[in-house]
């Protein structure tokens, strides 16, 4: 098991890669994007979802996963909740015992090159500007069925902040407030109403 264990904290491949992702499984076992001793790299699509306990990055002196039973993120040892509060009715988005296994991660990238050059150095030269992980969510609360996404952005660029980008549909319409809230403590909301079957999108940065 390695997400949790602050020894494991910078990528294997740092000179291409600054972050990989890593799965944790219910025996201990893990898989990574690249393996830590050969450095080769396994596919996403090999990871087993069924016996999935944790998924996240490592990289740049830092952890960054959610647990799979409760899909709260955790940040370096911070753990950061969503809920949705209508009518005074508070809808936790986060922390409830069902699975959040439903992951997805991928990466954005741009390429910097001279196409008509015939020289090596004109060749197209990738760079990740970003990583992306999370996961989505259909639930059943009370007296509303809500669709839930739940992405985490980490731009290669120091001085734009890490954000969580938040997507989410109900099948009424309510005007309420997304509440975030880190290591218990409530840290912010956002004024966030909802209308019926369209998806409302809301970004919050982590300062």
């Amino acid at each position: 098991m390695i997400l949790g264990n602050m020894q494991y904290r910078f990528s294997p491949v740092p000179q291409g890669q600054n972050f990989v992702w890593i799965a944790d499984y219910m025996d201990g076992s893990y898989l990574s994007e690249y393996n830590f001793d050969d450095r080769k790299e396994n596919s996403y699509y090999q990871i087993k979802r069924d016996v999935l306990i944790r998924f996240g990055l490592i990289g740049m002196g830092s952890q960054i996963y959610f647990d799979v039973a409760n899909g709260i993120f955790n940040i370096n040892k911070n753990r950061i909740q969503v809920s949705y509060i209508a009518d005074g009715i508070e809808y936790p988005l986060t922390g409830r015992a069902i699975l959040y296994n439903d992951i997805t991660q991928y990466k954005d990238a741009i390429g910097d090159g001279k196409l008509l050059s015939k020289t090596s150095s004109g060749r197209i030269k990738n760079h990740i500007t970003q990583h992306v992980i999370g996961y989505k969510k259909a639930m059943d609360l009370a007296d509303v069925n809500i669709n839930f996404k739940n992405l985490l952005h980490i731009p290669q660029d120091k001085n734009i902040p890490p954000y969580l980008e938040i997507k989410i549909s109900v099948d009424k319409d309510l005007d309420g407030e997304l509440v975030f809230r880190v290591n218990g403590f409530e840290a912010n909301r956002i004024h966030a109403p909802l209308i019926r079957n369209r998806a409302g999108v809301y970004n919050w940065e982590l300062i």
